[in-house]
């Protein structure tokens, strides 16, 4: 873990028994830009609020824009929390037909290349191409939404990448959403993640005994494959020429010659 004595990080292998991880934490959009990240967890779309990690968020808000690319849409919510956030909605590429030919691919692959990069600069680094994020109705400006979503960072900006969309319709769903937000932050976010240490520790024993099994598996794997190249040294492949050599040198040696050995 990290040396912040007062929210320490704890490894990895403990984040099995966080609160936080394997939820949806309903949050504001000023929450979620103040998560931090920390060192050792980049590139795992993985933030902290405290010492709580997080990856799956819930936000509500009224839609204020819309942005539209060839792959994806992007609605910015705003919750009245003093921040908006950008909730990005992959669309799906259409199935390419059974008869397109090689060529035709080849023809279109870099200019798909060149559309993909553009897309990625317009809103997003990444995407969950062929899914299709379900959504209970047409969203404009001005409609409020619930969204469920997976966290990224684009250009030092967090953003909600949706995995489920619907709309709140009245003031008592809105009222619901805002009790659970209370929720979290009274009972868990409200004071740092702690375990005792004897929890750290059985959390470590159980993750070098996985570490184990698969560096063992893969140990005998390779020595599977090694033991394999030995035999074919050891055993060098025959051609059925050697027994006519070894007749012949036994001919030469007893004095009789044939025909083809002189």
């Amino acid at each position: 873990m990290t040396s912040d004595s007062a929210n320490p990080i704890y490894p990895q292998y403990c984040f099995c028994l966080s609160p936080t991880i394997n939820r949806w934490c309903h949050l504001r959009a000023s929450d979620i830009h103040a998560l931090t990240c920390h060192p050792g967890f980049e590139g795992q779309n993985l933030f902290f609020h405290l010492n709580h990690p997080m990856k799956w968020v819930r936000i509500a808000g009224v839609v204020v824009a819309i942005d539209e690319y060839a792959h994806r849409k992007i609605y910015t919510v705003d919750d009245s929390s003093g921040s908006t956030i950008e909730c990005v909605v992959t669309i799906p590429k259409p199935p390419e037909p059974a008869d397109a030919t090689n060529k035709a691919k080849r023809g279109h692959f870099v200019t798909a290349k060149k559309q993909k990069n553009a897309e990625n600069k317009a809103g997003g680094a990444e995407s969950t191409e062929g899914k299709e994020v379900p959504i209970d109705g047409d969203i404009d400006v001005g409609h409020i939404l619930d969204v469920k979503g997976g966290l990224k960072v684009f250009r030092d900006m967090k953003q909600v990448h949706a995995e489920k969309i619907v709309h709140l319709r009245s003031t008592q769903q809105e009222v619901q959403f805002w009790n659970k937000v209370a929720e979290l932050r009274r009972d868990i976010l409200s004071k740092p993640w702690v375990l005792d240490r004897r929890e750290v520790r059985r959390c470590r024993k159980e993750a070098e005994g996985r570490d184990r099994k698969t560096h063992g598996r893969k140990a005998s794997h390779s020595s599977g494959k090694e033991n394999r190249k030995a035999e074919r040294r050891v055993c060098p492949m025959t051609t059925g020429l050697e027994r006519g050599s070894k007749l012949k040198r036994l001919a030469q040696i007893e004095g009789h010659y044939d025909a083809l050995g002189i």
